[in-house]
Formats: C-alpha cells, sequence, structure tokens
C-alpha cells in the first residue's frame, strides 16, 4: 500500500509565483488552507538519466483530466481582482503587435463572414439600383422618361407609343413584348428574391451544428479547411456567374448563397472555441525547454483566465472590422463606377436613373475581393495553420475512458446534462438576433428612399443616391465596431462580467428601441437615424459579443464547438424568425417587436444565464470527467459556486455542492486502496 502523501507527491509540484518549485512538507499535505490561491497544480517533471524530460503522471484518467489541468487551482480563498492583471509588459509594442496579428488570424472566418454576410443588406441597395424591374416592378421610378415598356411600374406613361403609327414590333426597345410590357427575363418571381435571406440562414444554421461537431471530432484544422472550402465554392459561383435570365440568375445565387452560408456557419464554433483556449507564445517562452515552458504557461493562466473575455471579443469584434471593411469598399465602388447619384438623362440608364452595366460591376467587384479574403484564409489553413497537441491529448483522454468504462456515453444523456446552460447559451442568442439581424437585414429600406412601402415615412434619402445610403451604412457599422471593442474592454471588469453587461445593455436597447418606435412617425430622420445608430452600438456593446463569449466559455474542451454550435444555431432561429415577420410589420413595430426581444433577453439573462468571469476552463473538463464516469457529485469546485450558477440553477437545485478545496480533498480519497487511483 502506498500512503496517500506518497500518491500526492507523485502527482503533484508546486510552484511559487516567481515559477520555483516548492518543496511539499506533511502539513502541506493534510492543511491545504496553507495554499495560497496563486499555487496551481501541475505535471511532475523530472530528468532521466539520459537528460531526457520525463513526465510523470496519475495513472486513473480522472486525476489526470482533473486534477494535472493546467489552471486548475487549489485555493481556499478566491482571490478578486481589483484591477485586471496586466496583458503586456510597459513598453512591450512588439508583444501587443503579435497579440493583435493573432486575434486577427483567430478572427478571418468572421472577417469574411461579415464582409459577405452582413453586408448583404448594402449589396441588395446595388441589386435594386441595377435591377429595378426584378425587384419592385410596381413602384414608382426615378426616372419615368427611361421607362421603355409599358405595363410595368406605377408611374408607367399611359401609352409608351403604343398608338403612334411608327411605333412597331420592329420599332420596339428589344426588352419589351409586343403587347408593350417587358420581357420575362427581365423579371423576378418573389421566392427567388426572398429565397436568398432564407438559403443563407439555412447554410448558416446547418454548418453550425454540423462543423462544431466535426470540429470536435476530427479537430479545428480540418474542420477549418473544409470551411473555407465551401466558402470559396459559394463567393466563386456569385461573383462569376451570369445569365440573360435575372431569375435564373438570382435562383443559382440562392444555391450559392447556402454553399457560402454552410462554410461561415462553421467559423462560429470553431472561431469561439480557438479563442477560448487562445495563448500567444512569447519569444521566451519558445526558447525554452518543454519543462520550463509547460510551468510558465501554469503561472500564467490564472492572468489569461482573468482576461479570456476581453481575448474572445477581441476575436469576434473581427466581425465587426469585416462589416466596416465591405462598407468601406462598396462606398469606394460606387463612387468610382459613378454610380453615386440618380441621372434620368443619360441615354442607356434604366428607370431607377443607373446604369445596368456599371452597377453589375460593381457587386460582382466586391466579391471578387470577398473572394481574395477567402482564398488567403484557405492557403492560410492549409499551409500554415497546424492541429497542435491539444486535440491529440483529447483523443487520448477519450480513448484511456473509453477503455476503462467499456462504453460510450449517449449523446441524448451528455446534452441533457448541459440543457439548462444551453437554454441561457441558445436561448439568450435566439433573442438577441432578432433585433440584431432583423435591424441589419432591412438597413437597407431603412435608409433607402422608399422602395418598401412600409418604410415611406423614413425618407431620410429623399434622392434615392446609392452613396449617401451606403454612407449611413457605413457609419452605422462604425458604431457597432465601437461597441464591440467597449465590450471587450468592460466584459472582464470584476464588478461588470458577462451577465451584468448582457441584462443591462439589454435593457438599454429596450429603452431605445421603445423610444425609436414612439417617435417614428414623429420625429425628424435624423433623430431616427442617431437612435438607429445607438441600437447598433448598444446591440454589440453588451449582448452580440456576450452571447458569443459566454457560449464559449460555458462548455469543456471535448464538447465545446458542439455547444457553441448549437447555441448559435439558435441565435439563428431568432434571426431567421425576423427575417420572415418583419416583412410584414410596419417600422414602428418592428422596433416595438425588438424591444419586447430586449426585455425578455434581459429576464433570460437573469434565469438562465451563468456568469464564469475569471473561472479556468479547467474546471469544465473536471467536472464532465466525473460526470462521464458517472461520479459527477464527486466534482465540487467552482462550477458549483452560488456566484458561478444562474438562478435557475440555485432555484431548482441542480448542481452540486461547492467545496474550496475538493481538489486535494478527491485525491486524498482517490489514492486510498480499493480506489480506482490508488497505486500497486
Amino acid at each position: 500500500m502506498e500512503p496517500p502523501n506518497h500518491a500526492f507527491d507523485r502527482c503533484v509540484d508546486l510552484f511559487d509565483s516567481r515559477g520555483k518549485k516548492m518543496g511539499i512538507s506533511s502539513e502541506m499535505r493534510y492543511l491545504p488552507e496553507h495554499l495560497t490561491s496563486s499555487r496551481s497544480l501541475t505535471q511532475r517533471t523530472a530528468k532521466g538519466s539520459s537528460g531526457h524530460h520525463v513526465r510523470r503522471h496519475c495513472k486513473s484518467p480522472s486525476i489526470s483530466s482533473v486534477l494535472l489541468a493546467e489552471g486548475l487551482e487549489l485555493p481556499t480563498e478566491e482571490e478578486v481582482f481589483e484591477d485586471l492583471p496586466p496583458r503586456f509588459e510597459p513598453g512591450s509594442s512588439k508583444a501587443r503587435l503579435t497579440w493583435f496579428g493573432a486575434i486577427c488570424l483567430e478572427g478571418i472566418g468572421m472577417f469574411v463572414e461579415a464582409y459577405i454576410i452582413i453586408t448583404t443588406g448594402q449589396i441588395k441597395t446595388v441589386w435594386h439600383a441595377a435591377h429595378p424591374l426584378c425587384f419592385y416592378p410596381t413602384h414608382e421610378m426615378n426616372c419615368p422618361n427611361q421607362i421603355h415598356c409599358c405595363g410595368s411600374f406605377s408611374n408607367t406613361p399611359d401609352t409608351c407609343g403604343l398608338n403612334d403609327p411608327d411605333y412597331t414590333t420592329d420599332g420596339m426597345n428589344p426588352n419589351c413584348n409586343p403587347d408593350g410590357t417587358y420581357n420575362n427575363n427581365l423579371m423576378c418571381n418573389e421566392s427567388t428574391i426572398g429565397g436568398m435571406s432564407y438559403a443563407e440562414f439555412a447554410g448558416i444554421m446547418l454548418g453550425m451544428v454540423t462543423f462544431g461537431k466535426v470540429a470536435d471530432t476530427l479537430g479545428k484544422h480540418h474542420a477549418g479547411m473544409l470551411t473555407a472550402v465551401f466558402q470559396v465554392i459559394g463567393v466563386a459561383m456569385m461573383t462569376f456567374y451570369s445569365s440573360e435570365n435575372l431569375n435564373e440568375m438570382f435562383l443559382v445565387f440562392d444555391i450559392f448563397f447556402f454553399v457560402f452560408g454552410f462554410g461561415v456557419g462553421g467559423e462560429y464554433p470553431l472561431t469561439a472555441a480557438n479563442a477560448a483556449s487562445h495563448h500567444i507564445e512569447s519569444l521566451e517562452e519558445a526558447s525554452m525547454d518543454d519543462a520550463e515552458r509547460h510551468h510558465v504557461r501554469v503561472l500564467r493562466e490564472r492572468e489569461r483566465t482573468a482576461r479570456r473575455g476581453e481575448t474572445i471579443a477581441m476575436v469576434f469584434a473581427m466581425q465587426g472590422v469585416g462589416a466596416v471593411v465591405g462598407s468601406v469598399f462598396l462606398v469606394c465602388l460606387i463612387y468610382f463606377g459613378d454610380q453615386e447619384s440618380v441621372d434620368c438623362d443619360i441615354e442607356g440608364y434604366n428607370p431607377h436613373g443607373q446604369s445596368t452595366e456599371a452597377l453589375s460591376a460593381i457587386w460582382r467587384t466586391f466579391y471578387f475581393i470577398g473572394l481574395i479574403f477567402v482564398l488567403i484564409v484557405l492557403v492560410y489553413r492549409g499551409l500554415v495553420l497546424e492541429e497542435g497537441n491539444g486535440h491529440k491529448r483529447l483523443l487520448a483522454r477519450k480513448e484511456r475512458r473509453r477503455a476503462k468504462l467499456g462504453h460510450e456515453n449517449s449523446t441524448f444523456k451528455v446534452l441533457w446534462f448541459y440543457a439548462p446552460r444551453l437554454v441561457g447559451t441558445g436561448g439568450c442568442w435566439f433573442l438577441v438576433d432578432v433585433a440584431f439581424y432583423g435591424l441589419k437585414l432591412f438597413s437597407g429600406p431603412i435608409f433607402a428612399q422608399s422602395n418598401v412601402n412600409f418604410y415611406r415615412t423614413f425618407a431620410v434619402n429623399p434622392d434615392g443616391d446609392l452613396i449617401t445610403q451606403n454612407g449611413y451604412l457605413l457609419v452605422n457599422n462604425v458604431c457597432a465596431l465601437a461597441g464591440y471593442y467597449c465590450a471587450a474592454y468592460i466584459i472582464d471588469k470584476p464588478r461588470v462580467g458577462r451577465k451584468k453587461l448582457q441584462m443591462y445593455s439589454n435593457i438599454a436597447c429596450m429603452i431605445i428601441f421603445l423610444v425609436a418606435g414612439g417617435i417614428f412617425n414623429s420625429a425628424g430622420p435624423s433623430v431616427l437615424m442617431f437612435l438607429y445608430f445607438l441600437s447598433s452600438f448598444s446591440l454589440n456593446f453588451g449582448p452580440n459579443v456576450t452571447t458569443y463569449v459566454m457560449a464559449a466559455e460555458t462548455y469543456p474542451t471535448e464538447l465545446r464547438a458542439t455547444l457553441h454550435g448549437i447555441s448559435a444555431f439558435l441565435g439563428k432561429c431568432g434571426a431567421l424568425m425576423a427575417t420572415i415577420s418583419f416583412r410584414y410589420l410596419t417600422a414602428p413595430q418592428i422596433f416595438f417587436v425588438c424591444a419586447a426581444s430586449s426585455f425578455i433577453g434581459s429576464l433570460f439573462s437573469l434565469l438562465f444565464s451563468v456568469d464564469l468571469t475569471a473561472v479556468s476552463l479547467a474546471e469544465h473538463d473536471a467536472q464532465l470527467e466525473l460526470f462521464l464516469e458517472g461520479n459527477v457529485r464527486e466534482y465540487k469546485g467552482k462550477l458549483n459556486d452560488p456566484k458561478h450558477l444562474s438562478l435557475f440553477e440555485r432555484m431548482t437545485g441542480k448542481h452540486g455542492s461547492y467545496d474550496p478545496d475538493w481538489a486535494h480533498a478527491f485525491l486524498r480519497k482517490t489514492s486510498q486502496p480499493g480506489s480506482h487511483a490508488y497505486y500497486d
């Protein structure tokens, strides 16, 4: 029989705050209250006779996963940061650039997603101007003198020359039928036009749940390559496919919007999982041997955990950067394409007062630039990125567990265990996306001349200028980007945290939407624009960022991408609902629905959200390992601390007890004779 203290020695070394190994006295073994909160458990590393480093570890998968995970601490009292630890040493400009560059690379998928998807509303303004007959043939046109055929547009001239004896079939415009109506090639089915948004969302939603599972099963590297391939195919077809039959062209776009969306959907769980475990290795660490590097990483884990929300939010903010860059490019293309304003006197322009050929070149160039971005992502992931050892260690842990238990736990059982937290992450995301995507998708009509009847009272752009319309949208995207970065700055503050930020910002959004809806028919365009810009800032300053961050840090490593993907899928259900229903509402009603969604979102945050600010992700791995072994009640770590539980979990008692010294006690217990951790 090996005494428990010997088992403790074989599994654990303690290091002080400077990285120096500390001896373990009998007092420290049996009186864990003497351990300070800055000491962590880690694997022992010793030198063998050959000079190579030899890692000792406990034989039990539970001990290895639960007690030896980087960042799983052994404190009796949790230290509360008054101020967040600095991310960089003073004056370390190289470290700042390295960190920011890594953040940009981690978030490149979200950048591309926003460049194509979030700017879809702006691209539609170009399509509307280029093909007015396809999108709104019954509306009045800017240039009645450019209407060549009768039977279309509400301000079509009465005769169009049909009573003129010289107006024969041979002399008619080639786009006109003998009866004076437009050729069917220029007409579009309503289902084809509306199908673009639905196909886009369907692809994104399917990609979220599919690639979340692929990432957890095959690894994030392979999943990332596949997402990029689907995005390349989708953007390439939308860039280069053309047809004289507009209905056929946009039907093909529906298909490849789905393909692109399928790839983009996978970026959500992949980016979140990578950002949650984000680690930038310094040049000093790179020069260390394996043992020293491991020790430094353990010591840095606490600081990284304290600023984890900032890292995830900064990666997610690449979505805002992509939207701004897309808006800038589109405004520049419109300007240099000489299509910034309406002109009814130029021969060959359409009834909207613009050149169909020039506008087609603009949006195809925009997508071609997006194709270049996606190709860069594909090449980078294929030639530069590697899977890393994390996935290999995870697979090895799964194999040990399978060998020990002799069976796989059912997916339903695991999902049921995390159901209360899925309600929190997925439910809040659903409610946020009702407002976020609803307003984004209808941003084009809001700032348009009034091409949609129920926006007619909001004529902030009475001349219908594309440059003005997209200039407003650029300002809106800049306001939204500011919200991302403000959220990243404040989300890790000990007195704020994720949950408070989500609740209070939802309430702020509710107030803004109520005011906008209440004064919509009486206020001037400038006031309404200000409220719209303010709502974009508030949505990103709070719930849009917090839902992404909380879904990324609420689940264990081996399920993080899958469960984040499910949460994101539920969010897009809200976006889809807004897309379907908002077209039947007036503008004030849309704002009132967004207000109701924000209010319910604050209630969901209160009831179901958990605040894991400064809680190590290793706690999730510990809890899952014990759950899968059927010993979840043995887990008594920080995830059971009442301040890290949702109100629903506290009310229903769906959690175990909390013991700050649980890991040390668990090690002593499982090292006794007859336990699964006992050594021969």
